[in-house]
């Protein structure tokens, strides 16, 4: 029930949207109570523009013999009873209720300024252990728009499950060996003439991605040149890698070689890494992305390939049925049809043998409640089957692996291809987006008396901001295509738009704050649309942000803070609503609803891991 005064301790309240909701609906409540009906009323907002809650009566007909209308001129009768409602009606069987704002503005102020659930903190996943991995690597190539994705979703998802608090780790697992690492491996050795990074002033991620792209280049013309377009009975390229390519053959034998740990293929192996990794942690500082942990590939493989020659023994894994000589899993056991090869005729590992071994230490070194792994949509059947089976080995694991699948990003000007050397690499994007904000700033003159230093670093604020709303405001599951331009603009929906409301809201609380300190706010100056629907919206926000971290989806997120920070737009420029000028105790409520949404805001755009502004 809320009091008749503010809330006593506004920062023990979580909901105060629901303490509403049921302070509204509690004479309703002991009304329906007293005639046999168990379920409390349930308030929600209406479908209609006008009340700020309704509730249909419908379903009462039979409990009261009465129409619908009947029932809702009654329950309306009721709710004037209370002190928070400024007006009922019933209308066609459903009860619209509209709220007194000048009542409601010093408990939602308060509690906006003080409560962590303004800012998006909570308690649900209290005692829970989650251990979520994110961005997967492959140190063959620097990272792109794709990688962008994936990086700023499983860093927002963690962020989101501890703002609910759960205890989180982040682990990256980097995928360091394999068939793909060795053909960036073999082109440097025979194209690479000694050179380094510092040598060719290349980051370390883009000069290894170099290699690979120019492997694929001479695997094309060995092809082209071995069957010219027409031939009859060609192979594919990749029949054709496996089987005569010399190229191919030479990245099979490096393979080999490496899991043999052949001194020399090894330092050449380590060397690489090192200049790709260096890399990396470059792109992950520079977007706001940390890891609790890393694992590597080269790390997890010889577990796994021991937990399938254990498994091959105790009979959860089988020869090949074929007589290829490799060893399967029969998804039947699963539910699905055919077998998953999860090692190979020759021994070697493949994608699926290391994932069982770092699932299964993880499982013995984290002991987890939940296991999620941040990983796109073209993989929604592998994680079937390697759930599947790691339940098989493990049953302690049945129920406890979450594949967060997300959709494809793409570019205006199509896919991406990393071995085609045709993806926007996400270090050119940030690029990009840091001067696109600079150039315009300038030339409209935005930010002259700004020192260079302070321009700059504001551009990369603005635009890291647009790169991130961008790619969280869709639900994971939706494919997209990214706009650089509409990325950044300050009038969309979008990460800029909400700094500049923050930065708005820091100005007037400098500008104005100062003047109406110590005054009695006049609460009734709050009593309008544009000041009761900034309170809705934070009012919404512990809500959305819980839903965010059950869901694991920041775009509830990204909404709930362009929500507020278009309905304070709104606030900020309406003429019933101005603050320069005013009574200084009808300034005094507006700067105090200022500073709950700029506490609000900024806790939200951390979450999504923007920086809050406060000049634009």
């Amino acid at each position: 029930m809320i009091p008749s005064a503010p809330v006593s301790d506004p920062s023990a309240v979580q909901d105060l949207q629901s303490l509403i909701s049921d302070s509204v609906a509690a004479p309703i409540a002991a009304w329906l109570a007293e005639a046999g009906v168990e379920e409390p009323p349930q308030l929600a907002a209406p479908t209609v523009e006008g009340p700020d809650l309704a509730m249909p009566c419908h379903k009462y007909a039979r409990v009261f013999r009465q129409r619908p209308q009947s029932i809702a001129e009654q329950a309306a009768a009721l709710a004037e009873t209370g002190e928070l409602v400024l007006k009922a009606e019933a209308v066609n069987g459903f009860l619209n209720l509209w709220l007194d704002w000048s009542a409601l503005a010093p408990r939602v102020v308060a509690w906006a300024t003080q409560s962590a659930a303004a800012v998006g903190q909570g308690d649900g996943l209290q005692g829970q252990k989650i251990v979520i991995e994110y961005s997967s690597p492959n140190t063959n190539k620097p990272q792109h728009l794709g990688h962008c994705r994936n990086n700023l979703l499983g860093q927002t998802v963690g962020t989101l499950l501890e703002a609910a608090g759960a205890e989180v780790k982040r682990v990256n697992l980097v995928n360091d060996r394999g068939i793909h690492i060795c053909k960036s491996m073999v082109a440097y050795a025979r194209l690479g003439e000694g050179a380094t990074p510092e040598s060719t002033g290349k980051k370390g991620d883009h000069f290894v991605g170099d290699y690979y792209v120019r492997f694929a280049k001479a695997l094309a013309e060995e092809y082209a040149a071995a069957f010219p377009e027409g031939t009859a009975d060609a192979p594919t390229q990749a029949e054709f890698f496996n089987g005569a390519s010399v190229w191919g053959a030479a990245a099979r034998d490096m393979l080999l070689r490496w899991e043999a740990n052949d001194p020399e293929v090894r330092a050449l192996w380590t060397l690489m890494n090192s200049w790709c990794e260096a890399g990396f942690w470059e792109t992950y500082e520079r977007m706001g992305v940390g890891f609790d942990g890393i694992d590597r590939e080269s790390g997890t493989y010889l577990l796994g390939r021991k937990i399938v020659e254990d498994g091959l023994k105790s009979g959860i894994f089988e020869l090949d049925p074929k007589g290829t000589g490799a060893v399967v899993f029969d998804q039947s056991r699963i539910g699905l049809e055919g077998h998953k090869v999860v090692l190979r005729a020759d021994g070697t590992s493949l994608y699926i043998t290391q994932d069982l071994g770092t699932a299964m230490m993880r499982w013995a070194r984290d002991g987890f409640d939940r296991g999620v792994y941040v990983v796109g949509n073209e993989q929604d059947h592998y994680f079937r089957v390697l759930f599947g089976i790691l339940a098989s080995v493990e049953p302690k694991l049945e129920g406890r692996l979450v594949h967060r699948s997300y959709g494809m990003v793409e570019l205006t000007t199509g896919k991406m291809k990393s071995r085609e050397g045709t993806v926007v690499d996400a270090d050119d994007l940030m690029d990009d987006l840091r001067d696109m904000v600079l150039e315009a700033s300038v030339s409209e003159s935005r930010w002259d008396g700004v020192s260079e230093d302070d321009q700059r670093a504001r551009a990369e604020a603005i635009g890291m901001a647009g790169l991130k709303f961008f790619l969280l405001k869709f639900n994971p599951e939706r494919n997209f295509i990214f706009d650089k331009a509409n990325s950044i603009d300050i009038r969309g929906e979008t990460g800029p738009y909400c700094q500049y409301a923050h930065a708005r809201a820091a100005k007037l609380l400098d500008k104005v704050g100062p003047a109406v300190a110590g005054v009695t706010p006049d609460w009734s100056a709050l009593h309008n649309d544009p000041s009761r629907n900034v309170m809705q919206a934070l009012l919404a926000i512990p809500r959305a942000t819980r839903q965010a971290a059950d869901d694991m989806d920041p775009s509830l997120v990204t909404r709930a803070t362009y929500d507020l920070a278009k309905s304070w737009a709104s606030f900020y420029n309406h003429p019933d609503c101005r603050v320069m000028g005013a009574p200084p105790a009808e300034a005094a409520a507006r700067v105090a609803l200022g500073r709950a949404v700029q506490r609000s805001l900024a806790g939200l755009l951390a979450l999504l891991g923007i920086e809050a502004l406060t000049e634009m």
